[in-house]
């Protein structure tokens, strides 16, 4: 685990919401297509309520710090990206099987965007900035902490899969 600093870790702490869906979208690509439609709505509902508004905080505090613009483009395609695959998971049917592809997509979506924050973004925004700047984004993040639920507990309750793992559909 990577030493955050303080302004940035509420940012890093909203990232374990969406690891905990990787899992589950990967956990859905080895179920069946029943597992799939209940592990999708989990995924959705987390997604609708709590992931895009994690996205539209993360784009109205970090857009500004991000110096390097070919980091701030990067950072706005994963967005992009995230947020185009959980509206197309929203728009399917909550009833129909939403498919492997799918599933495996915003699974892997959601794992490239977090790590890369993690790995990339996070490193060059602390190095980029003064401990002025700093300080002042660590305001705007501990605000936007004091505000947070997490729903790790729904994300973390599991659904049994029906047939034994690697021999999905």
């Amino acid at each position: 685990m990577q030493k955050r600093h303080p302004s940035l870790k509420p940012l890093s702490r909203d990232h374990g919401v969406g690891l905990l869906c990787v899992q589950q979208g990967h956990k859905a690509v080895r179920g069946s297509a029943s597992d799939r439609v209940r592990l999708a709505e989990q995924i959705r509902s987390v997604s609708q309520d709590v992931i895009l508004s994690y996205l539209e905080d993360e784009q109205r505090i970090l857009s500004p710090v991000i110096v390097d613009n070919a980091l701030r483009e990067e950072f706005q395609e994963h967005h992009n990206k995230v947020r185009r695959l959980i509206n197309e998971l929203q728009q399917s049917d909550p009833l129909v099987d939403p498919g492997l592809g799918l599933m495996a997509r915003v699974a892997d979506a959601l794992d490239t965007y977090v790590r890369w924050e993690e790995n990339f973004l996070y490193p060059s925004i602390e190095d980029s900035l003064d401990e002025n700047q700093l300080m002042h984004l660590n305001e705007l993040t501990s605000s936007l902490e004091s505000s947070r639920t997490r729903p790790t507990q729904v994300l973390h309750s599991s659904v049994p899969l029906t047939i034994p793992s690697g021999l999905a559909e």
